[in-house]
């Protein structure tokens, strides 16, 4: 599981089915995050550069990227996640792989339940984000009701792979998602 430090004023969260060849071992820092950053931002720089690098933000205008944080869910070589992206569940159950990822994911979502106290939106993108993401909700609920009811308060968005939505010109989706969540005057 690839995840970037979490920021305190993060309103927005992305979370990104997996890592893609180009990518350089940073959700969104290869060809999708050039074109996701021309589509919402008429920038040619990555989306996930952007959100990392506060300076070059700053620098292009875009304050608001401080607050939208990016993380990638998957590396795309585990064990279990051909079952993940067929939506196999009964597969998933016999995989301890895939437990360990639930367990760490729900760490994660404590840790950024506790840091990020002003996040109100996590966008979801892909079907594997989906199924891990409730799988440690469920989990949560039993560790940690209170923040397990927190998440749930949350606006959870649920969206096709980045690339599903760059391959079939849906990527205004997300840039009405930006707009809406995290104005650039906010």
């Amino acid at each position: 599981m690839v995840q970037l430090s979490l920021k305190r004023k993060m309103k927005v969260l992305f979370v990104i089915d997996r890592l893609q060849d180009d990518d350089l071992g940073l959700p969104l820092h290869g060809v999708n995050g050039l074109k996701m950053g021309r589509i919402l931002l008429e920038e040619s720089i990555p989306f996930g550069r952007l959100i990392d690098d506060s300076a070059v933000a700053e620098a292009i205008g875009h304050p608001y990227l401080k607050r939208i944080g990016v993380e990638t869910m998957f590396l795309g070589d585990e064990s279990f996640y051909p079952e993940l992206l067929r939506g196999k569940r009964q597969a998933l159950t016999k995989h301890e792989d895939y437990h360990k990822a639930v367990q760490r994911y729900t760490k994660h979502l404590q840790a950024v339940h506790s840091k990020c106290t002003k996040l109100h939106t996590i966008v979801l993108f892909g079907r594997s984000t989906h199924l891990l993401y409730n799988d440690a909700l469920e989990r949560l609920e039993e560790e940690n009701e209170h923040v397990a009811e927190a998440f749930k308060a949350m606006e959870v968005l649920h969206l096709p792979a980045v690339h599903r939505l760059l391959r079939d010109e849906r990527i205004s989706q997300v840039k009405t998602i930006v707009e809406r969540l995290a104005p650039s005057k906010s």
